[in-house]
């Protein structure tokens, strides 16, 4: 599982949050994410701690974040080529597509020669949309490197209906991990002091997480059968979810273009 592998996450804290036990084991971390449009001192706080980071061969892509974060309607969630879609704002959606074809040609010298490549679950764990953009990369990724792909088990509230849409396409048994609490404390302690841990103050690991393989398009593989079960590390988060609005008709867009004539008329 861990011969020639990295991970490859969206945000600096994703690495001890949702794969705390696979992170000591690899051979290098990545995150994708540095700065954010709209908290101009995180990008900085998430470079400091990425220097005092106790593991080493740590490093980041430092892409801007497309701010993505609750913008897709999380009741009835659309997968896409790059993520899911963001059907709330427009404007997010084409950062958020510009991010993924940024992120595909800084990804492949990460992936070159990997065997086994730790990244996000395709539902994006608690449903974080910069999650699943890492996740479809990765995976559109895979059938040129060959590498499997493991994500974890986590879930939410928030992100339940998409989980339940992508289980027929997990394997059908899943490897328990402990999670590394120590570790995952300790550099909880780093984000936090430096002012970067995006996650809540009062959180409690989970002492074992499930790590689910997904092999190269084409491999044999099974798929959960009915009746099968398999743990999920599950969270509650509330999170106000609004479904998308639908685009205005054409001949509504024309009437408004011309009401804004006739109000600028002489």
């Amino acid at each position: 599982m861990f011969e020639a592998s990295a991970m490859v996450v969206a945000h600096p804290d994703d690495d001890i949050l949702w794969l705390s036990g696979a992170l000591a084991q690899v051979e290098q971390t990545v995150f994708c994410f540095n700065d954010h449009p709209r908290q101009g001192e995180l990008g900085g706080a998430r470079l400091r701690t990425i220097a005092e980071y106790p593991l080493a061969n740590v490093s980041s892509l430092e892409v801007v974040e497309p701010m993505s974060f609750n913008k897709a309607d999380w009741t009835r969630p659309l997968l896409t080529e790059y993520g899911v879609e963001l059907g709330k704002d427009r404007a997010a959606e084409l950062r958020y597509q510009t991010a993924h074809a940024q992120l595909l040609p800084l990804l492949r010298p990460v992936v070159a020669g990997r065997k086994n490549i730790f990244t996000h679950n395709p539902w994006g764990e608690y449903g974080h949309e910069d999650h699943i953009l890492v996740y479809r990369a990765l995976s559109q990724l895979q059938s040129d490197y060959g590498y499997t792909l493991w994500f974890s088990n986590y879930c939410s509230s928030h992100s339940v209906h998409l989980m339940n849409s992508c289980v027929s396409r997990l394997d059908a048994l899943c490897e328990p991990v402990p999670a590394n609490l120590q570790l995952a404390q300790r550099i909880a302690a780093l984000y936090k002091k430096n002012g970067c841990w995006t996650w809540f103050d009062d959180y409690r690991w989970f002492e074992q997480e499930c790590l689910f393989a997904q092999p190269v398009s084409g491999a044999a593989r099974g798929v959960v059968p009915d009746g099968r079960g398999f743990p999920l590390n599950y969270i509650s988060v509330q999170l106000k979810t609004e479904p998308a609005q639908p685009p205005r008709p054409a001949w509504r867009k024309a009437l408004a273009r011309l009401k804004r004539k006739l109000i600028k008329a002489p």
